[in-house]
């Protein structure tokens, strides 16, 4: 967000003069023409232009902090007070300055006439579901639901993002230590070891003694700071995000990554499904908007027929059941799930079923994991050994 101040003319012809915030020029003026002003001057402010020169960036809105807004929005709203009133009464509570400004916007559309969801929709910080669910909250007069609903989904995604990373954490250190290790042995104890010997020694080391001088002597100081600069500027150069999406998708072909990506989705899909049908979201709509939360684009491309096939009138079970991979256990539980009418309760089973199955598959990953680093670093390790024993044993000239 930019400051930015204004001097307009409103109807009548009178001079009003004041600042806002906007994301750029032609937001703050789209902002002003709704307040039924004209735009005399409008300038970003000293401090806008400063922080913006610099590079300064306002503190990011993290899914903790929706999740904390949307509980508090839920508990106030409970408690009987009006949107607007709660949403005021948050903001002065609220310590991520991002969070704070964003409300403020939001609090003045809501009292300018326009509806909650918009409100919210405009900000950029709520996605489609979440604005869905606020939309039909609305439309039925109960938005503490419609934010506890919210406040459960990103509950879900936070403890789910933290579940990986535990998971992940062990290996990693592993892997770094591993290479540390490996970096402190070729930089300072490898070329102290070959240092006893004259260059006509060198000369008649084996062939493995040869390969780890030329890979101490390669572990330069300077060759690490150009790998660090490479890395960066790649990192700058290519668009990141979607290298890992085109490298998500193809990795549904490696066996055992496989299996975890698609219970991955499907835990995220089926919850997702779960709780917009909880709020009332038609099934066709809640269906649309879950395969778009699909990260994975071959999953996606997969469910995305579906949709038109239910809309002319096929059983919903019929159509699940012929989704290639989609599991035989998800086609099952939708067929009793669309004969009994408790599909919501139905896809909170497939969550639970495909969460479960997620996390061991994790496990699995992290338990392969650790021994192959492990095996990986002892291999490395016996070869420098052995290596250092053979040139001992050349240069000795010991014989057997």
């Amino acid at each position: 967000m930019t400051h930015f101040k204004y001097l307009c003319v409103d109807q009548s012809g009178k001079e009003i003069s004041g600042s806002l915030s906007a994301n750029d020029t032609k937001d703050a003026r789209i902002q002003l023409k709704d307040k039924g002003l004209k735009v005399v001057s409008l300038e970003a402010s000293a401090s806008s232009a400063r922080a913006g020169g610099l590079g300064f960036k306002s503190k990011k809105v993290t899914e903790a902090d929706l999740y904390n807004m949307a509980r508090e929005l839920s508990v106030l709203l409970k408690a009987g007070l009006r949107i607007d009133s709660s949403i005021e009464t948050i903001v002065g509570t609220v310590s991520n300055a991002a969070l704070r400004e964003t409300l403020t916007n939001a609090l003045k559309d809501i009292r300018a006439g326009k509806s909650v969801a918009d409100s919210f929709e405009k900000s950029g910080l709520f996605n489609t579901l979440m604005v869905s669910l606020i939309r039909v909250g609305q439309s039925v007069g109960n938005l503490r639901m419609s934010f506890e609903q919210i406040a459960s989904h990103l509950q879900f995604q936070i403890q789910f993002r933290a579940e990986i990373r535990n998971a992940l954490t062990y290996p990693a250190f592993l892997v770094i230590a591993s290479c540390v290790t490996l970096f402190v042995i070729f930089k300072f104890i490898i070329p102290r070891f070959f240092t006893v010997f004259g260059q006509d020694q060198l000369q008649t080391l084996p062939f493995a003694s040869k390969m780890l001088l030329k890979a101490s002597e390669f572990m330069d100081v300077k060759v690490f700071i150009a790998a660090i600069v490479i890395a960066f500027a790649f990192y700058k150069l290519v668009d990141m995000k979607r290298l890992l999406h085109v490298g998500y998708s193809y990795a549904l072909s490696i066996p055992m990554m496989r299996t975890m990506i698609i219970n991955l989705e499907l835990s995220r899909f089926s919850y997702s499904m779960y709780t917009m049908l909880s709020s009332g979201i038609e099934f066709i709509k809640a269906l649309r908007f879950s395969i778009d939360l699909i990260q994975n684009v071959k999953v996606k491309q997969s469910l995305e027929p579906s949709i038109k096939l239910i809309k002319e009138g096929r059983p919903i079970g019929d159509v699940f059941l012929h989704i290639e991979l989609l599991p035989e256990i998800a086609a099952n539980m939708i067929t009793v799930g669309e004969k009994s009418g408790n599909m919501k309760e139905i896809f909170l089973e497939l969550f639970n079923v495909f969460d479960d199955r997620f996390k061991r598959t994790i496990k699995k990953i992290v338990i392969l994991v650790e021994p192959l680093i492990i095996t990986v670093m002892g291999a490395v390790v016996g070869f420098i050994v052995i290596s250092m024993i053979l040139t001992v044993m050349s240069v000795g000239n010991i014989k057997f």
